[in-house]
């Protein structure tokens, strides 16, 4: 069984104990019934917010919840989160025919506080980004979701936010993972993702929404030096699963450390090919 299960397995306790999730029942004994109509006190609703109910049925919760791009993207993130470093920039520099002596540090909703700018995730929620010292990366998941200049926009801001504690210029990537790499981008944006530069900096916070174009307007130089640095790849998930079953062959040498990542590694996997959206070629595992 992959470890992944076990993260299902949580997300359906949370299914059948919604109290985990701040959320309270309202019994039958409050309730008012005229016809069709049902009332409750409003004192036990949020005067604010909507009111909640359950439309799916545990039979199909499991296959619902796994169809969505958030719920992959927690697993890639605990994947990345807890793999060395190393091995991080391993995978990601052969992904993009690359070689960098690196280890990657991975950062979620703690990037923004960690380079000063604490309300970071309001504006850009990044799905991957990792910090070196020789160059720094984010990572975008896509299933059956299109991109844009406003989320370019949003990297962006991610990016200057770093650079402006890490002063020192560096390669910087914004890597798409996507079923369709050849369209992505040209579907995307006005212009050939080679031909990124600060040259388009005007045109990016023209596309993008001015909820992110107020904070961006405040590293506009440092924005303009990021274009300077960035590069735009899309790539398929059959190409990253591909470099996780690479690196997995190279750590099973029977030692228990090396078991340990290929596990983890190949949970990833595992769920790559089992996402029904994914257009991953390689045949699944998962099954054994």
């Amino acid at each position: 069984m992959d470890w992944t299960q076990k993260y299902w397995d949580a997300l359906e306790q949370l299914y059948w104990t919604p109290k985990y999730l701040g959320l309270k029942s309202i019994s039958r004994r409050h309730w008012e019934m005229t016809g069709d109509r049902v009332s409750v006190p409003a004192a036990m609703t949020n005067p604010t917010g909507p009111l909640y109910r359950r439309v799916t049925t545990g039979k199909t919760f499991p296959q619902l919840v796994r169809r969505q791009e958030e719920t992959f993207n927690h697993i890639f993130d605990l994947t990345f989160g807890i793999l060395d470093g190393a091995i991080t920039n391993d995978i990601f520099c052969s992904l993009l025919g690359r070689r960098k002596n690196d280890s990657l540090k991975s950062y979620g909703r703690e990037l923004g506080p960690e380079f000063g700018f604490p309300n970071l995730y309001s504006f850009s929620q990044h799905d991957g980004y990792f910090v070196g010292s020789n160059w720094s990366l984010a990572v975008e998941l896509k299933f059956d979701a299109e991109t844009s200049i406003d989320q370019l926009a949003k990297y962006l801001l991610a990016f200057s936010v770093e650079r402006s504690v890490n002063v020192e210029r560096k390669p910087i990537s914004l890597i798409y993972i996507t079923p369709n790499p050849e369209r992505l981008l040209d579907d995307a944006f006005p212009f050939p993702m080679d031909e990124i530069g600060p040259h388009l900096l005007d045109t990016i916070l023209a596309g993008a929404r001015s909820s992110v174009v107020k904070p961006l307007r405040g590293f506009e130089s440092i924005a303009a030096d990021i274009l300077d640095d960035l590069s735009l790849r899309a790539f398929s998930w059959s190409d990253m699963d591909r470099q996780l079953q690479t690196r997995i062959s190279e750590v099973t040498d029977g030692n228990p450390e090396g078991r340990t990542v290929a596990r983890l590694l190949q949970g990833l996997s595992n769920e790559i090919r089992n996402h029904p959206l994914s257009k991953c070629t390689e045949a699944s595992e998962s099954q054994k």
